[in-house]
């Protein structure tokens, strides 16, 4: 159940593959093959900050557009978040059912 609203919860990101992995079907790259569970997840918050590089490995949000990762939110609205957001505000964002509803962002 989502409770803190759908305009207040990201469904979709742009995922991040690291310079150099695409291509790969293993680890943090670009492939899907159904056996490495890091190729199909991203995670949002104090630890996974979105990616601010093209080389960083976390299993984080990203994309080569300049400064901002676009998201898809419960709402059905796409929105861009630049690439500073505060990860903690990212981690209200991407969990559904943390009480934390902000438009800080």
């Amino acid at each position: 159940m989502i409770t803190d609203g759908l305009s207040n919860t990201i469904f979709i990101g742009e995922k991040h593959v690291p310079q150099g992995t695409w291509g790969h079907g293993w680890l943090d790259s670009s492939t899907y093959n159904g056996d490495y569970f890091e190729c199909s997840c991203r995670a949002g918050g104090p630890d996974y900050p979105l990616a601010r590089t093209r080389d960083e490995y976390r299993w984080c949000f990203g994309s080569y557009h300049f400064l901002i990762v676009q998201f898809a939110f419960g709402d059905g609205r796409v929105q861009p978040l630049k690439v500073d957001t505060d990860p903690v505000i990212l981690g209200y964002l991407t969990h559904r059912a943390d009480g934390q509803v902000t438009s800080d962002y």
